[in-house]
């Protein structure tokens, strides 16, 4: 992959300074720079240490004289577009692996592409474009949308609905059984069948070896282009908006759900049948036991307000310290008292 330092100047809509023509090959990182690579920085500080050969994307004013090079008002939005250009995306051609195994009674798009130990059963719907790696398994009436990735080892369970534009990474299972149990008259855990679907709406992205369990009844539901990182469980009959993030070791436990662009720290976590409103944070670790109110940063557990938390945080930290001065006003009273009684 290579583009002239011109044309990347273009299709970032930004000005070029020095040779046009010049063969860039990549990102390079201001700590790693590489001769032919473009290294970005928002951050002017940064180019003290970028020799002057390697062509850089700067704020305007930034680049110095005789620096090849591409200024633009915002750098790190141009990050993530060269990123986007430099990538090398995993296209195959369309067709059907010949170790794979798919149901004559699967509906497969011509232009899709079932990889290696790839296993799609009966009633499944593969629309253009989808690709599955290697080693996917597809159940029973699942259906995928159009130019949807689904990378090796991902577990499709019956009657899931991913929509188009998703990915799905490595390992990651969607439509298993929730977690649904209740005890018997003698105390033993019984089994409540989970007969409802998961569906994952336009956009989204699931991490790596993260969990989505179908509901009870019903959907769990993961809203538009919303991204989990790797290690996410969402329980049975949990529903997310739009534009969430939910970051590594996040858990929704069943029938919670999330507002739109509610951001969840790693290892954070709602409790069953909470919701937490438009735009709200729960910061890492944070545990939400009841509704959290739009907007709100929350913090701790049981999660509360951010600001409270952080004031609870320092008194206790402060702890030690105060357990010693009430030592030493005790050792003082004692003494105090002891004198006393010898009067």
């Amino acid at each position: 992959m290579e583009w002239e330092l011109g044309t990347l100047a273009e299709k970032l809509g930004g000005r070029l300074r020095g040779n046009g023509k010049r063969k860039i090959y990549g990102i390079a990182s201001p700590d790693t720079p590489q001769e032919d690579f473009l290294v970005v920085a928002w951050d002017r500080k940064v180019l003290s240490s970028v020799p002057a050969t390697t062509p850089v994307v700067v704020p305007p004013g930034s680049a110095e004289e005789g620096r090849d090079g591409i200024e633009l008002e915002d750098p790190k939005a141009a990050f993530r577009m060269l990123l986007d250009l430099f990538a090398t995306p995993f296209q195959p051609s369309s067709g059907i692996h010949e170790m794979a195994v798919v149901s004559p009674k699967a509906e497969l798009h011509a232009e899709s592409y079932i990889g290696p130990l790839c296993v799609v059963e009966e009633g499944a719907v593969i629309e253009k474009g989808v690709i599955l790696r290697s080693q996917v398994f597809i159940g029973r009436d699942v259906r995928i949308g159009e130019r949807s990735v689904l990378e090796p080892m991902v577990v499709v369970m019956d009657r899931t609905v991913i929509g188009k534009d998703c990915l799905i990474h490595a390992g990651a299972v969607l439509g298993c059984d929730g977690f649904g149990f209740d005890r018997d008259s003698e105390g033993v855990p019984a089994k409540v069948p989970q007969v409802g679907r998961v569906v994952l709406e336009d956009e989204v992205e699931i991490g790596a070896c993260s969990t989505v369990d179908r509901a009870t009844v019903g959907e769990t539901r993961i809203g538009k282009r919303t991204k989990a990182d790797d290690h996410v469980h969402v329980g049975h009959n949990a529903i997310t908006g739009s534009d969430c993030l939910l970051v590594a070791y996040t858990g929704m436990a069943g029938s919670s759900s999330l507002g739109n662009r509610v951001t969840m720290a790693a290892r954070s976590g709602t409790a069953d049948h909470v919701h937490v409103g438009d735009g709200a944070i729960l910061t890492g670790c944070a545990g939400a036991t009841k509704d959290v109110p739009q907007g709100a940063i929350l913090s701790g557990f049981p999660a509360r307000d951010h600001r409270e938390d952080m004031k609870a945080q320092v008194f206790l930290r402060r702890l030690p310290d105060l357990a010693e001065r009430v030592r030493a006003m005790e050792a003082r009273l004692k003494v105090l008292e002891e004198s006393k009684d010898n009067r």
